[in-house]
C-alpha cells in the first residue's frame, strides 16, 4: 500500500519536473534522460509494490487458513467423538445362509474398515434387492443408517433407522430397538436436535428397563441429564443425573459415575444448594482416590475449595486449593496448577491480603502464558489490576 502511494507521489513530482524543463527550453537530451530515470524508478516500484502485496496476500490467506482449520478440527473433534458412539448390529445376519448375502455384507464391511462409507452405502443397497428376512432387512437398516451419518447426511440416517424400528418393533427384537433408538439420538445430536435426542433417550430408557438392562437404564438417564445440560435446563438436568446415581454399578464404572457426581455437584453449587454439592463432590473425591485418578482428584479437590470459599470458611479453602496444586504439580498439570494458584490468589483477596493475592495471581499469570491460555490470561491480569487498586488505596 505505502509503496503505491510512493509510487504516485513521484510520478506527479517528475512529471511536474519534466514539464517545467520543457517550459524552461533546457537541452532536450536532459528531458530524455529524466524521462528514462522516471521510466526505471516506475519499473523498480511496480516490482516491490506487486511483491509486497503478493506477500501481504500469501500470509493473509495463510492466517485465515489456519483460523479456518482450527474451527473445522473442532467440529470435526465434536462429530468424532458422537459417531464414535454409533453403534453396528448385526443380528441375523451373522447366521445367514446365503451366499449371497454373506459376500455382500463382508464386502460393506470392508469398505467400512477403510471408512469408504459411500461404497459401504451402495453395496449394502445391493442387499436390499435380495430375498432378506425381517431380522436380516433391519440389520442392514441399521448399517446403511450408521453409513449415512458417516456421510453427514443425517436426514437419511434417521430414515433408515426408523425403517428398523419398524421391524424391531413387529418382531419383538428389543436388543436391535435399543441399538436403534441409540443411535438415533446420537444423529439428532449430530444434527443439533437436541430434542430429537431427548424423544430417542426416553424411549431407549424404557427398552433398557423391558429387558432388565440396569447398567443401560443408568445410562440412558445419565445422557438425558447431559442433553438437559446442553439445553441448559439445570433443573431438568440435575434430576435425572440423580436418578442416574441411585442406581448401582460395577467397578469398571466408577469413572464415570464419579464424573456424573462431579456434574452433578457443579449444579447444585450454581442453584446455590453448597451442603448437597459439598456431599456430592467428597464422593466424587473418593471415588477418583479409589481410581488412583490423580488429576480428576486435584480437580475436585478444587471444586471442595470452591464452595468452602462460597460459604465463608477461607481456611478450609486455602486447605482444599493448596492440595489441588500439590497434586497438579507432581503430575505436571500445567493448566491445573494455574487454576489453583488462581483460586489461592482469589482466596487472599477475600481476605483482603492483597499483596500475598498479587503475588498468587502473578504466578498464575506466568504458567498461563507459558501454555497460552488467552481467556485466562485477560482473566488473571484483570484480578492483578483489581489487588493493586485495593493496594493503593
Amino acid at each position: 500500500m505505502w509503496s503505491t502511494i510512493i509510487l504516485i507521489f513521484i510520478f506527479i513530482l517528475s512529471v511536474i519536473k519534466i514539464s517545467m524543463d520543457v517550459k524552461q527550453k533546457k537541452t532536450k537530451s536532459l528531458v530524455v534522460k529524466e524521462g528514462m530515470i522516471l521510466f526505471v524508478i516506475l519499473i523498480a516500484l511496480v516490482i516491490v509494490d506487486s511483491i509486497f502485496v503478493k506477500e501481504y496476500k500469501i500470509k493473509e490467506k495463510s492466517v485465515e487458513m489456519v483460523e479456518g482449520e482450527q474451527s473445522i478440527t473442532i467440529e470435526e473433534d465434536r462429530e468424532r467423538g458422537l459417531l464414535s458412539q454409533l453403534q453396528d448390529y448385526i443380528g441375523e445376519l451373522n447366521d445367514t445362509d446365503k451366499p449371497q448375502v454373506q459376500l455382500l455384507l463382508r464386502r460393506g464391511l470392508e469398505y467400512q474398515i477403510k471408512e469408504e462409507y459411500s461404497q459401504t452405502l451402495e453395496i449394502f443397497k445391493q442387499a436390499l434387492d435380495l430375498k432378506l428376512s425381517d431380522g436380516e432387512r433391519l440389520a442392514f437398516f441399521i448399517l446403511m443408517g450408521n453409513s449415512e451419518a458417516h456421510l453427514k447426511e443425517y436426514n437419511s440416517a434417521i430414515n433408515y433407522y426408523y425403517q428398523a424400528e419398524r421391524l424391531c418393533e413387529d418382531r419383538g427384537n428389543d436388543t436391535a430397538l435399543a441399538v436403534t433408538y441409540s443411535n438415533l439420538a446420537l444423529v439428532h445430536q449430530l444434527g443439533e436436535e437436541l430434542d430429537g435426542a431427548l424423544e430417542n433417550y426416553f424411549n431407549l430408557l424404557e427398552v433398557f428397563r423391558r429387558m432388565g438392562n440396569i447398567l443401560g437404564e443408568r445410562s440412558a438417564l445419565a445422557n438425558i441429564g447431559f442433553v438437559y445440560e446442553m439445553k441448559g435446563n439445570v433443573d431438568s438436568a440435575t434430576f435425572y443425573h440423580k436418578r442416574s446415581l441411585e442406581i448401582p454399578g460395577g467397578d469398571r464404572d466408577l469413572l464415570a459415575q464419579a464424573a456424573q457426581m462431579n456434574s452433578l455437584a457443579l449444579n447444585y453449587r450454581l442453584k446455590g444448594k453448597l451442603d448437597s454439592a459439598l456431599i456430592l463432590h467428597e464422593q466424587a473425591l473418593l471415588f477418583f482416590r479409589q481410581a488412583g485418578d490423580r488429576k480428576d482428584e486435584a480437580s475436585v479437590l478444587g471444586n471442595i475449595g470452591l464452595i468452602y470459599q462460597d460459604k465463608g470458611d477461607l481456611k478450609s479453602a486455602l486447605e482444599f486449593h493448596s492440595k489441588a496444586f500439590e497434586i497438579d504439580s507432581t503430575v505436571g498439570d500445567f493448566m491445573g496448577q494455574a487454576i489453583d494458584l488462581t483460586n489461592i490468589g482469589s482466596v487472599l483477596e477475600q481476605g483482603r491480603d492483597f499483596a500475598k493475592a498479587k503475588e498468587f495471581y502473578q504466578r498464575a499469570l506466568s504458567l498461563f502464558e507459558k501454555i497460552e491460555a488467552r481467556k485466562e490470561i485477560e482473566f488473571v491480569r484483570g484480578n492483578i489490576q483489581k489487588v493493586e487498586e485495593k493496594l493503593k488505596e
